[in-house]
């Protein structure tokens, strides 16, 4: 095996270059690019012509944000970077995983997964490690990373995400063959029995802030740290924080989960909730605090670094580097590669996101680190390496070492007296809680007195809507009933007449028989309605909505309302149905009333039930003319109404509300004056069926 590195600038020159050096096509030749550049035309033509003269290779590559130059970084080079690996024994096999043809908008930890058992179609039994090449840098990267760790731990998977030189740019991009893809992931299985892949990695973020709990999340976006706007984290030190958002890529949030510590890149922010968007999903409980890289260990690295290529055999190097070190660190970086004798082993990326994983390591999917990739088809070769001096490092670098470590040391102090003064702070909270105990027994009472309120107030809202259906049923009842009473009629005049041969008792039977079954099902409407539930049980929304309408069905079309339900017919929910018909009973009346107090026409009540991530929505909209903007935070307030009390409680909506808390929903209006309405319930989707 060998790898050289080429700069490249002319393709003649290039051409030139693999004839001087004996590059011939074959499927064990491996050209990797890194291309700074966004200029795709370029790239798409030196692919074309590397396709033509290289058919059987291995290519592909992938936008990055800097370069490795003559052992020097730079963010400037705008040129592509070729690294060539001839293999002698062992061989590459690659799967393009295109995510435009796999993409739906779901939930962050389900918008794409690669099945599985298309990846094992690649693997052998001398598959050694998978390189990986992504073009995306989301939650979703983060989640399909970490599977695919833990599918297959018992391979070494190294690699990096594209990345442009506007680092938070969404449209960086990876390729392959004479391919280009915006939204696609690369998988290169490196296979070979004498095949040596062996992994280095360094972490070396330290946390210098205190402790904040996330306290509400949406996705990948934290809402709240510790009740407080969760950009709160950085304004405290950074108020300018909106102008100069490079600050995320040098003090990135620091999260230790299941005994490991790791960053988290900041991908945006959204100034208008305060809120921050994450590459990797976090969670409500999750405890963060900002960190900043430790100087002092990153030097250290030096010596690790050059034992580790001393001792690893290695004739390929690859390289990942996350672009923090080139917004404060780049020097230790510089030193880790200087160790390296020849420009030939010095090739790689530096990316917004590193991919690493060893057997048993709990994540894939990484930030903020520096990944080294020995590969090797011998046990006996190694790279060139230049003697390690301590003399190399200058009195600058020892200056920055030793500012960086009062800096660190500092913060830890100030942590643990912060936690001292809270674990003081607990103490007293502790003796003021038996203080409390004393006042339990007058909150007990208090709390007593406010069921047997709210038990009041349930009993007199629900008897409000008996009354409401009562009449519905007597006039309901009256159709079917008077249809007996004829019948009935007609049999004692033909009969008085001695007409009897003309009546036809089956038909008169099966008239009476469906008068009656009306009259029972109006009554078996009423009773399931009235009924107590104190345990939730499986019910179908659609039924539920269409029984509702049906009890208040002649109160509806007395008053020239139409109901429209949009409510597909497979969706079964494990709750309390009967609140769902008081409440939407109750939204119903509502819209009722305010139509005939405004003598609205064209009346009109839609009814949708959708589902949204994880919830179930019920959107009740009526064109009844909106609620004035000064009393809409009042309507669920217990016995608040504009209706006359002839008319109204003021409990309908405060009970309504009750009845979906009790299920952990809530439920929102949004209406303007002269305008339509529409009250939103959200029901939590786990008690969802469908």
């Amino acid at each position: 095996m060998r790898q050289l590195v080429y700069y490249y600038k002319d393709f003649n020159k290039f051409k030139r270059w693999c004839k001087s050096n004996t590059i011939e096509n074959s499927e064990r030749l491996i050209i990797e690019i890194n291309y700074p550049s966004g200029d795709k035309g370029r790239l798409k033509r030196i692919l074309e012509r590397l396709n033509s003269i290289f058919p059987d290779a291995t290519i592909s590559g992938m936008q990055s944000f800097g370069s490795f130059i003559n052992h020097q970084i730079s963010d400037l080079n705008e040129a592509p970077i070729f690294s060539i690996i001839e293999l002698e024994k062992s061989r590459v096999s690659s799967l393009i995983l295109d995510l435009s043809k796999n993409y739906t908008e779901s939930d962050c930890r389900n918008e794409y997964k690669a099945d599985k058992s298309d990846i094992q179609k690649y693997l052998q039994s001398d598959t050694q490690a998978i390189e990986i090449l992504s073009s995306f840098n989301t939650c979703q990267t983060s989640f399909f990373m970490n599977y695919l760790g833990k599918d297959f731990s018992h391979l070494k998977i190294f690699g990096g995400g594209a990345t442009s030189k506007s680092y938070n740019d969404s449209k960086s991009f990876v390729f392959h063959k004479d391919k280009i893809y915006e939204e696609a992931i690369i998988l290169i299985f490196w296979h070979g029995d004498d095949l040596s892949i062996e992994l280095y990695r360094a972490f070396d973020w330290k946390p210098i802030s205190k402790k904040k709990r996330i306290t509400k999340v949406d996705s990948s976006t934290i809402l709240t740290m510790a009740n407080s706007p969760a950009l709160d984290i950085y304004r405290k030190y950074f108020p300018n924080i909106e102008n100069n958002r490079s600050v995320f890529l040098q003090v990135p949030l620091y999260v230790t989960k299941e005994n490991t510590s790791y960053t988290v890149h900041i991908l945006d922010i959204d100034l208008k909730n305060q809120s921050i968007v994450t590459a990797q999903q976090l969670n409500e409980g999750d405890v963060v605090q900002l960190s900043i890289g430790n100087y002092n260990s990153m030097m250290n690295r030096i010596q690790e670094i050059y034992n580790f290529l001393s001792e690893t055999p290695a004739e390929a190097l690859w390289i990942g580097t996350s672009i923090s070190y080139e917004y404060g660190f780049r020097i230790p970086i510089k030193h880790y590669i200087s160790n390296i004798d020849s420009n030939n082993h010095i090739f790689g990326y530096i990316t917004s996101q590193e991919y690493f994983n060893q057997e048993n390591h709990p994540h894939t999917y990484h930030d903020h680190t520096f990944i080294l990739v020995a590969i090797s088809e011998c046990a006996n070769r190694y790279i060139d390496l230049v003697e390690y001096k301590d003399t190399n490092i200058t009195p600058f670098e020892i200056a920055n070492k030793n500012l960086y470590s009062i800096m660190h040391k500092t913060a830890n102090e100030l942590n643990r007296l912060t936690e001292n003064l809270e674990i003081r702070v607990e103490q007293r909270t502790k003796e003021l809680q038996t203080l409390n105990d004393e006042l339990q027994i007058r909150i007990d009472n208090a709390v007593k007195e406010v069921k047997s309120q709210a038990a009041i107030m349930n009993q007199q809202s629900r008897l409000a809507s008996m009354g409401e259906i009562l009449e519905n049923i007597a006039h309901q009842w009256r159709q079917p009933l008077n249809s007996v009473s004829w019948i009935l009629n007609d049999i004692k005049i033909k009969s008085e007449l001695g007409r009897r041969d003309e009546i036809d008792i089956d038909s008169v039977i099966d008239k009476i028989n469906n008068s009656i079954q009306f009259l029972s099902n109006t009554i078996d409407d009423f009773r399931r309605f009235v009924d107590k539930e104190d345990i939730p049980h499986s019910f179908n929304m659609k039924s539920t909505i269409e029984s509702t309408i049906k009890l208040i069905g002649d109160t509806l079309e007395k008053s020239n309302i139409k109901v429209e339900l949009n409510c597909p017919d497979n969706i079964t929910y494990k709750g309390y149905e009967n609140d769902i018909k008081h409440t939407i009973m109750n939204l119903i009346n509502n819209a009722r009333d305010a139509f005939e107090d405004r003598n609205i026409e064209n009346r009109r009540i839609v009814i949708s039930v959708y589902h949204k991530r994880n919830e179930l929505v019920i959107a009740v909209q009526d064109n009844a003319g909106g609620i004035d903007d000064t009393i809409q935070k009042k309507i669920f307030d217990p016995y608040f109404t504009t209706k006359h009390k002839t008319k109204g409680t003021g409990l309908g909506l405060y009970m309504s509300k009750n009845m979906i808390e009790r299920v952990h929903g809530n439920i929102d209006v949004m209406s303007s004056m002269n305008k339509k309405t529409t009250f939103i319930i959200r029901l939590p989707d786990n008690g969802k069926k469908s």
